[in-house]
Order: C-alpha cells, then sequence, then structure tokens
C-alpha cells in the first residue's frame, strides 16, 4: 500500500494501518489524527508538519525519519523506535514515550511538557531550547543528552542515567532526581531551587553557579564537587539538607553553607576553610582529616561529631 492509497482510505474512515510499509515516502502535513500505525514500517520517512495527535504509533519503526513541526499530542509512541530521528519544533504533549529510542534523535525546541519517557533511551540526544516541564523520566537513560537550557521544572528523574548529561543552565526547580545518577553531569548555572536530590549521584559533576535554595540532597553523593562557588546563600526558611550526603573530599573553602543541615553526614577530608556554617545542624557528623581553618560554626549544632585528624579554626590539629 502507498501514501496516496493509505491517505484515500483513511479520508473513508478507516483508521487502522498497523504494520504499513512506509519506508522512505514523504507524508509531510497531513492530518492523520487517531490513526494507528503501531508496528508501521517508517524508516527514513518524511512526516513533518503532520498531524498525529493521539495516534498510535507503539513499536513503529521510525529510525532516520524527518518529523519536524508535527503535531503529535497524546501520542502513543511506546516502544518505537526514534533513533537519529529529526523531531525539530515537534509537539509530543502529553504523549506516551515510555521504552521509546530516542538515541542521536534531534528534539531542539521540541514541546513535550507532561510527557510519559519511562525507560526511555535518550543517550546522545539534542534536547536544546525544549520544554518538558512536568514530564516523567523515571528510569530513563539520558547519558551524554544534551539539555542545556532546557525546561524541566517538575520533571520526575527518579534513578534515571544522566551521567555526563549537558544540564547547563537548565529550569530544574521541583525536578525529582531521587537515586539518580548525574556523574560528572555538567549542571552549571542551573537552577535546582526546592529540588529533590535524595541519593542522587553527583560525583564529579560541575555545579558552578547552580542555585540550590531549598533543595534536599538527604544522602547525596556529591564527592569531588567544588561546592565554593554555588549559589548557597539561604534565608533560614529555606534550608539546604545534606542528611547523610557523602561528601567526601569535597572542596567547601569560602561557601556560604548558612542554615545548611549535614546531620549524619560525611565530610572527611573535606576543605572548609574560611566557610559560613552559621546556624547549620552538624550533630553525628564525620569530620575525620577535614579542614577547619577560619571556619565560621556560630550557633551551629556540633554534637557526636567525629573530628579525628582534622585541622580545627586556628590550625590546631584535633587528636
Amino acid at each position: 500500500m502507498n501514501v496516496d492509497e493509505m491517505l484515500r482510505l483513511y479520508d473513508q474512515g478507516q483508521r487502522d494501518f498497523s504494520q504499513i510499509d512506509l519506508c522512505k515516502e514523504d507524508l509531510i502535513q497531513a492530518n492523520l489524527t487517531q490513526i494507528n500505525l503501531s508496528r508501521a514500517d517508517l524508516n527514513w520517512t518524511n512526516l513533518s508538519g503532520s498531524d498525529f495527535s493521539g495516534a498510535n504509533l507503539a513499536r513503529s519503526n521510525l529510525t532516520h525519519s524527518r518529523i519536524i513541526s508535527a503535531k503529535l499530542i497524546g501520542t502513543d509512541l511506546s516502544y518505537a523506535d526514534l533513533s537519529y530521528a529529526d523531531l525539530n519544533w515537534a509537539n509530543l504533549n502529553g504523549g506516551n514515550l515510555s521504552r521509546v529510542n530516542l538515541s542521536y534523535s534531534n528534539l531542539n525546541k521540541a514541546s513535550l511538557a507532561n510527557a510519559d519517557f519511562s525507560y526511555a533511551n535518550l543517550t546522545n540526544c539534542n534536547l536544546t531550547g525544549a520544554n518538558f516541564a512536568g514530564a516523567n523520566f523515571t528510569k530513563a537513560d539520558l547519558s551524554g543528552a544534551n539539555l542545556s537550557g532546557v525546561n524541566l521544572t517538575g520533571a520526575d528523574f527518579t534513578r534515571a542515567d544522566l551521567s555526563e548529561a549537558n544540564l547547563q543552565g537548565c529550569d530544574l526547580t521541583e525536578a525529582n532526581f531521587k537515586r539518580a545518577d548525574l556523574t560528572a553531569s555538567q549542571l552549571r548555572n542551573a537552577d535546582l531551587s526546592e529540588a529533590i536530590l535524595q541519593g542522587a549521584n553527583l560525583e564529579k559533576a560541575n555545579l558552578r553557579g547552580a542555585n540550590f535554595t531549598g533543595a534536599i540532597l538527604r544522602n547525596t553523593n556529591i564527592n569531588q564537587v567544588k561546592l565554593s562557588e554555588l549559589n548557597l546563600k539561604l534565608p533560614t526558611k529555606n534550608r539546604i539538607i545534606f542528611w547523610g550526603a557523602n561528601l567526601r573530599e569535597t572542596n567547601l573553602e569560602k561557601a556560604i553553607l548558612k542554615n545548611c543541615i549535614f546531620s549524619h553526614a560525611l565530610l572527611q577530608k573535606v576543605n572548609l576553610e574560611e566557610s559560613c556554617l552559621h546556624r547549620c545542624n552538624m550533630i553525628e557528623v564525620i569530620l575525620i582529616g577535614a579542614d577547619l581553618k577560619g571556619v565560621n560554626l556560630r550557633n551551629s549544632a556540633l554534637n557526636g561529631v567525629n573530628l579525628t585528624g582534622t585541622t580545627m579554626a586556628d590550625g590546631s590539629i584535633h587528636p
């Protein structure tokens, strides 16, 4: 069946075209809402400008396809293969992209608000300028993806793989990164205010200039991260919670960390030289071998702290 015949049947009311082969065909600016193209072969097909809102494209082959400025609102793309596809300016708001393969695809300026990307593969995907507000990325693979400047407010990245991803300048307010892997990710100047980073791995991440106002970093691994350049100057009501976080060997020199909660955190060999820790909760913190020269701990709670081998504020070494 060719494109002309399919369009004729669609105009007559037929909607089921599952498993159709339209490889390398042109289907530009067509109105195909509610069409069933599940398991269809659309490899190298040009679907630009077409309306597939409410369509079923589950398990379809869309590798290398052109879907520029297409409308796929509420479309089912679960298990589809969109690797190397061009979705520039496409609208996939509310779409089902669970377990979809979007590796090496282009989603520049695409709108994907409230879309479901759970278990999806977005490795090395270009997502610059896209809108993912409220999207679900639970257990998705975004390793190496380019998300710079993306709107990800309220997005759910629970257990997602964001290792080496570029999130520079992203709006991540109220996003959920619980147990996410952000190893070696680029978060420079990102807005993480009120974000949940409980159990996240931020080892070797670039957090320079990131805003963590009111963020929760309970049990977070921030090993080898330089926090002295972060935006952490907070009013009393917006505490940062580092409860149980792994900050071993982190550079916190001259950091402003007023009112933070570090209870049960690991700060072994951390550099806190000349940092401001006013009114911090540091109960049961491990500071073995840490550097506290010139640190300001005024009104901080220090019960049960392990200071073995720590350089104290006056330069002396704690036994």
